[in-house]
Parts: structure tokens; C-alpha cells; sequence
């Protein structure tokens, strides 16, 4: 029998957090839920684990695994730039923790116990982690790192999604789902399991002439992204298209993108994107944000959302030009900055709500599988059940039925609840 117990990310999105018992007792993930009241993290594990397995870097599924170190030495599972990227997570989250007086939940000394602990593997490389119990990652096509893990247990396969796309992106090739022949139980995500995503290409033309547009006005582009995976495609789709501007590169993703090139066979088209990289300017200091600001320029900075980081050294002297644009590629959750301002056109800054003049826009540029990518999976997987995690509950709910009229058994789990399967 096996039985999972859902500790995150249960008709929720953010948190994830699912313990296997099959008798030994697999992990997967441990992340964190970025609120705009705050952060939620996955209920505790109080069992003695055997191992954990971290699907990707994003702080929704690695934010609080080093919290799990202060009282476990499992081995923990992962590929090598997800180790690099969480890393690179976990200590700008000691960093805003301590400018903000808040308690992390961790410290340096449990980041490196686990760094101790994880053992880092490559993608289609089977690996035995307990004697009853065996995993191989393959690319799931999300970000640097990410993987589909299929687990085989003592009578059962399971495989966990993760975050994934099931088509081509910028910087990523297709999950790699026709590299799986056995699926009993398939764990995925159901963030966009009501709907699917606009044509990439034609979102990448839409996206590169309002950028063209604004800096022919004489204004600047201003461009908040996700450090982690968006940041660094958006600088690959201006290289492409050959958009005449200087770039300016701020903020955590330069540490992430650094984590990209080190690591070329995690990423679809690694030489082209090193000369995008080496085409725009990284801006290291005051001056350099100064003289962004002194001509027509793209600027590509964070937070994705608004919430903090470098798109404030920019925004007083953007937010109430006309010719200017604010272009958002990210999900933006409701109540952040980037969701206010998207829906009154209005942001706060140093404590002053203000009317923004400049163009804003969003463009959907998910890293995640639309609804359509999601029922290819669940075909190809061809599971006895589908569990259905990581999405908002009216979306996983709607999903879940949406699956079973397609003749495959869903499971919808509650937060906190054991599912025997």
C-alpha cells in the first residue's frame, strides 16, 4: 500500500510538501508560500525520512528545505543547478530576513548542513536511495534543473511532475515524458489546468514591438522579472529579435543567470544565450543605474511581482512618463504590487500611492503547462490515478473533472490528509 500525506500545495499553489510512505518514507519538496500577508510554509514532517527529492529551485519547492535539516540527515536528491539556484534562494532569503527583522526559519550553518547532505544528480541517471526504492530525473522543462521524477518502490511507480512544460520554450526542450515507460500514480502539477497559453511566438512578437515602441518614443523599457528562468529568457527573446537599445541587467538574476551558463547542458541553446548575456550591460553599482536612466534603454531587473528588489532604483523616474513602459512576463498573484498596479494603475512607492503614467502591460510568458500540455502528460503517462496538486482549489477541482471525463481516476487531496492509493 502506499499512502501520501500532503503537507503543501494542496488545492493551493505554493508550499509544496508530499510525503511517500511505501514503506521507506521519500520527500517530496519543501518550499514556501510568498504571501503578500506574509509567508505560509508546508505542515512539519514528524517521521524519520529516508530521503528527500527537490523537483526544482523555485522557493514554492526548495524555500524551507533547509529548515527540515535541523532535525533530519537524510540524503537529499537533486541536479546540480538546482543545488546552485536554491542556494543562491536560500541566502537572499537570510538577507530580506534580516533587513526586515523576521525570522527565516533557518540559518547559514542549516544551508550548509544541507549542501552536506544533498547528493546532486544528472537527468536520465537511475539511482537506488534506499534498498527498496529507486528515482531517475528527467527534464521537465521548467527552469535550469528542473525534473520529472520517476520513483519505483516495491510494487509501484510513481512519478512527481514538478513544475513542467510539455512544449518548447526559449531556453528549455519539451518535458521529457516519452522517456517514462511506467506509470502507476502520477503526482502533477494543475496551476493552468482551466486554460491554455497564447502562442509563444506570436507573444514574443507582441512583447518585442512594444519594447521597439517605447524606446523609439525616447522612453524606457522597464522590464520586472523573475530572477530565476524569466529574467534570463527575456534578455535571450531581445537578442533574437535584434532590438536596437542598450540593455541594462539588474538584480539576483545575474547570480542565477551565472548558475545558466555554468551549466550549458541544462540549457536548450547555451552559446546563444551566452552572447545575449554578453551583450547587455550588468549593472553593479549607483553610477550605472544613473547613466540607464540618461538614454532610451531596456531595463530587465527584479522582483517579477514588484514586491521589493532592484525595479525600485528605477521606477521614480519611469512611473510618470507617457513615452515609458512597465511590461510584466509573470504571473502576478492577487493583492502584490504587480497585480495592483495591472489592475488600477497605480503603485506604491516609498509610502506614496501614485497614479502611473507609463504604458503597462502584461505578457504571458508561463513557464508552466496550459491546460492542454497538462492532458498530453496525463495521456502519455496513462496512470491508474492522477493526483492533482499545485493549483488553486477552484482550478485543481474543475481540472480533476475535467480528467475523469476523460476516463482516468482523479485524486483532489486536502491539505494535511493522508490518500492511501
Amino acid at each position: 500500500m502506499v499512502r501520501i500525506t500532503f503537507k503543501g500545495a494542496s488545492q493551493e499553489v505554493g508550499r509544496s510538501a508530499f510525503l511517500i510512505d511505501d514503506g521507506d518514507k521519500i520527500l517530496f519538496d519543501y518550499g514556501v508560500k510568498l504571501t503578500p500577508k506574509g509567508t505560509e510554509y508546508p505542515l512539519p514532517v514528524k517521521t524519520n525520512l529516508n530521503a528527500a527529492i527537490i523537483s526544482h529551485a523555485h522557493l514554492d519547492h526548495s524555500g524551507n528545505l533547509p529548515h527540515l535539516f535541523q532535525e533530519t540527515n537524510c540524503l537529499c536528491y537533486m541536479t546540480p543547478p538546482t543545488l546552485d539556484i536554491a542556494r543562491i534562494l536560500w541566502f537572499d532569503t537570510l538577507k530580506i530576513a534580516g533587513l526586515e527583522g523576521m525570522d527565516a526559519k533557518f540559518d547559514k550553518d542549516e544551508i550548509a548542513k544541507t549542501e552536506k547532505h544533498t547528493f546532486p544528480v544528472g537527468y536520465n541517471k537511475p539511482m537506488d536511495i534506499t534498498e527498496n526504492t529507486s528515482m531517475v530525473f528527467y527534464d521537465a522543462g521548467h527552469i535550469a534543473g528542473s525534473a520529472l521524477t520517476e520513483l519505483r518502490l516495491r510494487n509501484k511507480t510513481l512519478v512527481y511532475s514538478g513544475d513542467y512544460r510539455y512544449t518548447e520554450t526559449r531556453l528549455h526542450n519539451p518535458a521529457e515524458f516519452e522517456k517514462i515507460k511506467e506509470c502507476d500514480y502520477f503526482i502533477t502539477e494543475s496551476t493552468y489546468g482551466d486554460r491554455d497559453h497564447p502562442n509563444r511566438k506570436e507573444t514574443e512578437k507582441e512583447f518585442v514591438g512594444m519594447v521597439q515602441d517605447t524606446i523609439d518614443k525616447g522612453g524606457h523599457a522597464l522590464l520586472p522579472s523573475f530572477a530565476v528562468g524569466r529574467s534570463q529568457e527575456i534578455l535571450d527573446v531581445l537578442h533574437e529579435y535584434h532590438v536596437e537599445a542598450p540593455i541594462y541587467f539588474d538584480g539576483m538574476g545575474q547570480k542565477v543567470a551565472l548558475v545558466y551558463l555554468a551549466n550549458p547542458t541544462y540549457v536548450k541553446d547555451h552559446k546563444f544565450l551566452k552572447k545575449a548575456l554578453d551583450k547587455v550591460n550588468w549593472v553593479k553599482n549607483f553610477k550605472m543605474r544613473k547613466k540607464a536612466l540618461k538614454e532610451p534603454s531596456i531595463i530587465v531587473c527584479t522582483s517579477g511581482m514588484m514586491q521589493g528588489g532592484s525595479v525600485y532604483a528605477y521606477l521614480p523616474e519611469i512611473y510618470n512618463d507617457p513615452n515609458s513602459s512597465i511590461l510584466l512576463t509573470g504571473y502576478q498573484v492577487a493583492e502584490t504590487p504587480g497585480r495592483i498596479l495591472l489592475d488600477t494603475g497605480k503603485i506604491n512607492i516609498e509610502g506614496l500611492v501614485v497614479k502611473v503614467k507609463a504604458r503597462v502591460k502584461h505578457f504571458d510568458f508561463s513557464a508552466h503547462a496550459g491546460r492542454d500540455e497538462l492532458f498530453n502528460a496525463i495521456k502519455k503517462m496513462n496512470p491508474e490515478k492522477v493526483i492533482c496538486v499545485h493549483g488553486d482549489a477552484e482550478i485543481t477541482k474543475k481540472f480533476a473533472k475535467s480528467i475523469k471525463e476523460e476516463g482516468f481516476e482523479p485524486v483532489v487531496p486536502e491539505l494535511g490528509k493522508e490518500v492511501e492509493l
